[in-house]
């Protein structure tokens, strides 16, 4: 594992002294231990992965996964026999990373990464944009360090299908979460990804799939009451209370049962301009 730069990991350089964390995501640290039982764990990261993996050649790495947070789909990624790197900047995250994935896991600023140039093959981001403070920084990192015809796939924010109840009232209060913290959204389209990516030399293309997993109402209403998004801790407890009020009643008033939730999800499959 590195932390903070200046060792190496599996056979990539690390920066020196000077590379550094320059930003902190406390929230992410207060979630580490709810963060895979209220996102859908080992399950759900497989799934991204396979969806990640058919978009990247095989037999080539190291893969880095920049925010790999606490490890499920760089966990995809190897038994589909990806070489895989993780970075994170959270050290709870990277805790639980590590008994996943093993000492391949660093500790680092997306924004300010401890590699060396041209070092990875190929790199993945899933839902990490929006935690960032500058994404065209991360953008210019990661072409930074990919190595001629390298790729980038970034997955983005989802939205529910209309026949997912729970995925709709969920969607209600993140928009309520949203209005009350400014009109901020939370969320990263596939356009904003593709605008940050083009100053740092990439081109892309969107692909649009399905994603299916299950939940119970009594699942989503621990998620609320443990503050299991970011953006709700960003709140003070009486608007927490004020956002959250109607999904609550929403929830309570549902039979208790497993539902089946069915998403929409983008993904951009960015390359250097000019190379495949």
């Amino acid at each position: 594992m590195m932390a903070g730069g200046g060792a190496t990991l599996d056979g990539v350089s690390g920066r020196g002294p000077e590379a550094r964390i320059a930003s902190v995501v406390p929230e992410f640290d207060e979630l580490a231990e709810i963060y895979d039982q209220t996102r859908g764990g080992e399950e759900r990261g497989d799934h991204y992965a396979a969806d990640v993996a058919a978009r990247l050649p095989a037999g080539e790495g190291p893969v880095l996964e920049v925010g790999v947070g606490t490890g499920v789909v760089a966990l995809g990624l190897m038994r589909r026999r990806f070489r895989v790197i993780g970075l994170d900047v959270s050290s709870p995250m990277l805790t639980r990373a590590r008994v996943r994935l093993g000492p391949v896991v660093m500790l680092g600023d997306a924004m300010e990464m401890p590699l060396a140039a041209a070092s990875v093959a190929h790199a993945v981001s899933v839902w990490l944009l929006q935690a960032v403070a500058e994404p065209e920084r991360v953008f210019r990192e990661v072409s930074r360090v990919l190595r001629p015809g390298g790729r980038y796939v970034v997955c983005t924010t989802q939205r529910a299908a209309d026949d997912d109840v729970i995925g709709k009232i969920i969607e209600d209060m993140a928009a309520a979460v949203d209005a009350r913290r400014g009109g901020r959204p939370r969320g990263v389209t596939a356009a904003q990804v593709l605008d940050w990516a083009r100053p740092a030399g990439f081109a892309g293309d969107i692909a649009s799939f399905d994603r299916e997993f299950r939940s119970t109402p009594s699942q989503e209403l621990e998620a609320i009451a443990r503050r299991a998004w970011p953006a709700l801790r960003a709140l003070d407890e009486g608007e927490i209370e004020d956002v959250t009020r109607p999904a609550v009643a929403a929830l309570r008033a549902m039979p208790e049962a497993e539902y089946r939730r069915r998403m929409t999800a983008e993904m951009v499959v960015l390359h250097r301009a000019g190379t495949a």
